[in-house]
């Protein structure tokens, strides 16, 4: 799990995503300390001091993530709510920029943490992060190997998701919106992969390095590289975001701002509960 840990935000909506699960009462995100350790848990059959370390870090992130990010994220949702008919794809943009920071922030937090845990494997473990690694991007070409969409189609299946997520149904003309704002993209995703699998070499390859002096340096700097993002995608995406949003009628427009008020309220309650 140590690269999708850092795996940056793709499109502008990632960062909205935690919240879809805070409509039961925030629950999963009071949870979410156990859920990012068991992801890091599944790479290697780690100790009981290791696990510890790995719980008592996730732990940190938990309370640190509430009392520095979700107020941003809440600023995030509050903006995100207002855009209107008048939306432009600048605003958009500007969004998406600050989930990246966000985003980038929540990684750093773990860096010093993974770099004391790298230095406490063993070989046999990096050997096991390798085969974690392998597999994981095994699965991903296997399941894009059988995608029966074109990647335009399934551009659009995920536009569709996701403003359901946002209470919104597109209707015909939005949908072809996607299709046409698409249509000039390549489809980059086995590249990406084949990104994926040099980073996670490569990544590997400095785990063995995990007692030299410079370590650290060396690990943070790989991490900082991580990237899934094609330029590309990201413009068609965040002016797709952009069009739809302004061509909401208005009863699409009452949904999609009544689910963003309940994601707001969410963290609103996480917040008093830890305050």
């Amino acid at each position: 799990m140590f690269g999708q840990a850092y795996k940056k935000v793709i499109i502008i909506m990632a960062v909205f995503n935690l919240f879809a699960c805070s409509v039961v009462g925030g629950m999963w995100y009071e949870r979410i300390d156990q859920f990012i350790a068991n992801q890091f848990l599944e790479s290697a059959n780690f100790s009981t001091t290791q696990e510890n370390y790995i719980r008592k870090a996730t732990q940190e992130f938990k309370y640190w993530n509430i009392k520095n990010e979700l107020p941003e994220y809440k600023k995030l949702l509050l903006r995100f709510r207002l855009l209107d008919s008048e939306t432009r794809v600048g605003e958009i943009d500007e969004i998406y920029e600050k989930g990246i920071v966000l985003g980038n922030r929540s990684r750093n937090f773990f860096v010093p943490y993974l770099a004391e845990l790298c230095k406490t494997l063993t070989n046999k473990q990096i050997e096991e992060i390798e085969i974690y690694f392998d597999g994981l991007m095994e699965e991903r070409r296997f399941k894009l190997g059988n995608e029966t969409k074109n990647y335009q189609a399934a551009l659009e299946k995920s536009f569709v998701r996701f403003f359901r997520l946002l209470g919104v149904k597109l209707n015909n003309e939005q949908k072809n919106t996607v299709r046409l704002l698409s249509s000039g993209l390549e489809d980059a995703r086995y590249q990406l992969i084949n990104d994926r699998i040099k980073w996670n070499q490569q990544f590997v390859t400095i785990l063995v390095l995990r007692q030299e002096k410079d370590f650290e340096e060396i690990l943070a700097d790989h991490i900082h590289s991580l990237s899934s993002e094609d330029k590309n995608t990201r413009t068609a995406i965040n002016q797709i975001t952009a069009e739809i949003l302004a061509s909401l009628d208005e009863k699409q427009r009452a949904r999609f701002q009544k689910r963003l008020g309940v994601f707001i309220t969410s963290i609103d309650q996480i917040l008093a509960r830890e305050n």
